[in-house]
């Protein structure tokens, strides 16, 4: 995960002590630093005069993702405020410094009161901020301080974002609407259909040699627990995978989704889900059914927690299990052991797919969808654990890369919030991420976890 840099300041009073004033902030400052936050620095603001517009010219003087206003006591609020309205538009933490004991007593210089008299303010004035404190004698709330860091990163990350994806609209699916002036204005991101003869003609100029090359490095660990593909077929999978690539780097995608059904399976010849799963292993996650909403929510989990994504389907529900899969996508970075691949000839994968075993373990899976306000996450969390044998109808065995879903929520509550066939997931747990991205961005976040 890329280096989290922080506006910082600190705020207080000249009416105590500044030497002890000066000794808290150098302690915060290196709570911060040894938890590994960058930060552009400037000295503390004890009154009002100069220091507020010193302030704000030095911390502007940096790049940051996100501010941390540090109240270490009881503060000069016409001061504090000065400071803050200069960066209203920027993600920002409310910071109450613990006191600390000397001998027998709690000394307490009253940052609880200097945030209380803010807090309020700031939420009718609008700043987009979480207040964060640490108890007397305690280490700061590093773990909350940067869960807000790496929201407010996504944030600045979906703005500059540029999606693909082949087609529009696969099998008329109302789950995956969107609208693309809502979702450049509220998140952020670009979002381009490119036409399938686009694609079809890079795939037909791309160098035999290189193509061969390329499919010798991806197969090289594959296996096969029925028959081997034909090479045909795997020439044309891997020339679609080296296709979208190719489009990804040059546009400057973040991510990309195909046309499947209506699409790339039924007029390419070719069945969607290995291509779609070395685009996805290549580092651009991806999503089927041109489903924006929920690569963007895939967008959202790579960011908040620096690790691979990927996206699974409701197959089946139990009162206790949700049987999440997909159907023969599953990036490398998933796979538990080696790639396994097979041929599918039935359905509307002709071809082949994975049925590659996935990783087991801690999940949190996210869908993103667009509501009659705006915006809204479902968040669900839980255990993902050994699947059944099982297989959609018509495919043979093996199954597809899936697991037993174990929600730490009875599955009728997640049901009565489901808003798509698909997740976003990825391993551990990112809720406080999410609900602060989700803040931010004036998301509601829907929580079963």
């Amino acid at each position: 995960m890329d280096q989290l840099t922080a506006g910082y300041v600190s705020f207080g009073t000249q009416y105590y002590k500044p030497e002890h004033l000066a000794s808290i902030t150098a302690r915060a400052e290196a709570q911060l630093r040894n938890a590994g936050i960058d930060l552009i620095r400037t000295d503390p603001v004890f009154g009002e005069g100069p220091e507020p517009a010193r302030a704000i010219s030095e911390l502007r003087r940096g790049q940051w993702d996100f501010l941390i206003a540090n109240v270490v006591n009881w503060v000069e609020v016409r001061g504090v405020m000065r400071v803050l309205l200069e960066f209203r538009d920027r993600p920002i933490i409310l910071y109450s410094y613990g006191g600390y004991t000397e001998g027998d007593t709690l000394i307490c210089p009253a940052a609880g009161a200097g945030c209380t008299a803010l807090r309020f303010p700031m939420e009718r004035m609008g700043f987009r901020f979480k207040y964060l404190f640490n108890a007397p004698d305690a280490p700061m709330d590093l773990d909350g301080i940067r869960a807000f860091g790496r929201a407010a990163r996504a944030v600045s990350l979906l703005r500059r974002a540029r999606l693909g994806m082949i087609g529009f609209n696969d099998m008329g699916l109302f789950t995956t609407d969107f609208s693309t002036v809502r979702l450049r204005d509220r998140i952020g991101p670009e979002v381009e259909s490119i036409d399938m003869l686009q694609v079809e003609k890079r795939m037909q100029a791309l160098d035999a040699g290189a193509v061969a090359e390329e499919t010798r490095r991806v197969t090289s660990r594959w296996e096969y627990p029925l028959e081997r593909p034909r090479p045909e077929t795997v020439e044309r999978a891997i020339r679609l995978y080296m296709a979208t690539v190719q489009l990804c780097k040059e546009k400057t995608f973040a991510g990309f989704s195909y046309k499947c059904v209506d699409g790339v399976d039924s007029n390419l010849g070719i069945s969607h889900a290995v291509p779609s799963s070395l685009v996805a292993t290549a580092g651009y996650p991806y999503v089927d059914e041109n489903d924006v909403g929920n690569l963007v929510a895939e967008l959202m989990l790579k960011h908040v927690s620096g690790q691979q994504v990927m996206f699974l389907e409701h197959y089946d529900h139990h009162p206790e299990w949700i049987l999440l899969g997909e159907d023969g996508y599953i990036p490398d970075q998933f796979i538990d052991g080696r790639p396994q691949i097979k041929v599918v000839t039935s359905v509307a994968l002709g071809g082949m797919a994975h049925c590659s075993r996935l990783k087991l373990g801690r999940m949190t899976l996210a869908c993103l969808a667009e509501d009659n306000e705006g915006y809204r996450m479902h968040i669900v969390t839980g255990e993902g654990r050994t699947p059944p044998q099982w297989v959609e109808m018509g495919v043979p065995l093996p199954s597809w890369p899936s697991v037993k879903f174990f929600p730490d929520v009875p599955v009728r509550r997640i049901l009565d919030h489901v808003q798509s066939q698909h997740f976003a997931m990825t391993y551990g747990n990112f809720v406080e991420e999410l609900k602060d991205l989700c803040r931010l961005l004036d998301i509601r976040a829907v929580l079963d976890a």
